[in-house]
């Protein structure tokens, strides 16, 4: 999928998911997860690609890219705050513009993506408790929801995310940072 070593864009930028997930907003510095497995960290990778352009308007960036396997890779973007309309729309810029970017480095399409990359959002359950999704709109009905659509092998996508999962991702998922641990972290040890 990504050699990475073949890629010094991406080799000279690897980091932890601990320091990518790393939110210093309000002077205060905290982690949302503390896994030291190696990734990607995109945000440089973005600065070091647009470094040489000269551009008006930088674009945005997923925080991390970590490589599952020779096959798979998945995007992260840890986002510890209130999820309102602006951050629904920061992210969706996140997604198209990290996917460009990518797709230009290794020199892949978009139907290489859907076939080899996967998109995990991590949030904060604690500030976005009252976050309206297509099905529900509390933690309770949340719960209940996870559960029933597990029961038909699907998964809860939440902040309008769901419309990403086969057209530029093979998956999408949105996670707490307990789901995050449980269901991908706890995966890769």
């Amino acid at each position: 999928m990504i050699d990475v070593d073949i890629f010094p864009i991406l080799s000279n930028n690897k980091s932890t998911l601990k320091e990518t997930s790393k939110d210093n907003h309000d002077g205060a510095i905290t982690f949302m997860t503390e896994s030291d497995a190696e990734a990607i960290n995109f945000d440089k990778v973005k600065d070091e690609y647009i470094s040489g352009l000269a551009l008006t308007n930088a674009p945005k960036s997923n925080d991390a890219l970590f490589i599952n396997s020779d096959t798979l890779a998945t995007f992260i973007e840890f986002k510890n705050g209130f999820f309102d309309s602006e951050k629904k729309y920061g992210v969706r810029k996140k997604i198209y513009d990290s996917v460009l970017i990518l797709n230009d480095i290794i020199d892949k399409n978009i139907s290489f993506m859907r076939e080899h990359l996967d998109y995990i959002l991590v949030y904060n359950e604690v500030k976005n408790s009252n976050i309206e999704t297509q099905y529900s709109n509390s933690e309770s009905r949340d719960y209940i929801d996870k559960t029933l659509l597990g029961f038909g092998n699907e998964r809860l996508i939440k902040f309008d995310l769901e419309k990403f999962q086969g057209y530029c991702f093979r998956n999408v998922y949105t996670y707490t940072v307990k789901e995050f641990k449980e269901n991908f972290v706890n995966k890769i040890v």
